[in-house]
């Protein structure tokens, strides 16, 4: 019944954090005296808007652009865009929110989240679970009565899951399925295939083949510390040890022990356009342990060719590390 005044209250709410949000406080005034209504589901909402915490989120989407930015006008816009896509998922968050514990048998509260490169975010979502979407990400969220489940389409993801016994948190990913009750986890689509990780509580992993009924060794049931790839063509395998520095992405600082150029520069390239390239196997093949900033693509090149001895060019835009011409053959 007070569907209609929910979703104007919603609108209000953003209006009045907008940067021009003086401009509308006269109007708004007059709405929200205009019917007891108003008053009591505005002031509901604004009290949930604190509670999950989501008046941060908005804030840190509007902060001003950081100094040496190239253009004043494209800091204005890239800000303008980035608030404005927060501001359409703030809108949907609460809109969920209020609309949960309605749902009826057959009703689906749904939206949909996505990142742009560089981009790390932390969303809450409408159960009171959180999940940080890490960069170049696109995650479902579909909501019923009796379940919770969430598409990761690509990308990085790590899940805080708020504690609901009646309705079970299921991630789609990679073919496969990760089941979990108040716990915290990380899956990563790599392609047709998956990792996932679990830093707290227990989560259950399908592959498609014991979805569909074939024998396998599934399910899998993580315990904390521990990893495990998920394959859309084959059983899941052994957990492996999860390492520290697996876990640390969602802060934007990237950590690796004793690995593989070619594994530090995918990476690095998922957090810029600017693209690290190898010049060879040797190159990629040389160990590196360290730690550096997502999207600082030039920062790290020079880090390397200065670590391993190596030339460092600019071509067609990439950054590409080759041997040094002294050394080459």
């Amino acid at each position: 019944m007070d569907e209609g005044v929910r979703g104007e209250a919603v609108a209000w709410l953003v209006a009045l954090r907008s940067p021009d949000g003086a401009d509308h406080h006269a109007s708004f005034e007059q709405w929200y005296a205009s019917d007891p209504r108003h008053a009591d589901i505005y002031d509901e909402l604004l009290a949930n808007w604190e509670k999950m915490a989501l008046a941060e989120h908005l804030a840190a989407a509007t902060a001003p652009a950081a100094p040496g930015a190239r253009s004043a006008y494209r800091r204005r816009t890239t800000y303008a865009l980035a608030a404005a896509a927060s501001l359409v998922l703030l809108v949907f968050c609460i809109a969920a929110w209020l609309r949960l514990a309605e749902l009826r048998p057959g009703d689906t509260v749904s939206t949909a989240i996505a990142t742009r490169t560089g981009e790390i975010q932390t969303i809450r979502l409408a159960d009171g679970s959180r999940v940080v979407v890490d960069t170049v990400t696109v995650l479902s969220v579909a909501y019923t009565q009796s379940e919770r489940r969430l598409t990761l389409k690509q990308g990085r993801a790590r899940f805080d899951v708020a504690h609901d016994m009646k309705r079970p948190f299921v991630v789609d990913a990679a073919g496969g399925t990760v089941t979990a009750l108040g716990t915290l986890f990380d899956v990563d689509v790599q392609g047709p295939k998956a990792v996932v990780s679990l830093l707290r509580g227990l989560v259950e992993v399908r592959s498609a083949g014991a979805l569909e009924g074939r024998r396998t060794a599934d399910p899998s049931l993580l315990q904390p510390g521990q990893r495990v790839a998920l394959d859309a063509s084959r059983p899941v395998g052994l957990p492996t040890r999860l390492r520290p520095e697996d876990v640390r992405w969602p802060t934007g600082m990237l950590s690796f022990v004793d690995a593989p150029l070619t594994e530090v520069a995918a990476a690095a390239n998922r957090y810029t356009d600017i693209e690290i390239i190898l010049s060879d196997r040797e190159v990629g093949a040389l160990r590196f342990s360290g730690t550096f900033r997502a999207g600082d693509a030039q920062g790290l090149a020079r880090m390397l060719a200065a670590t391993f001895d190596l030339d460092l060019a600019s071509r067609n835009g990439a950054l590409l590390l080759e041997p040094h011409r002294q050394t080459q053959k």
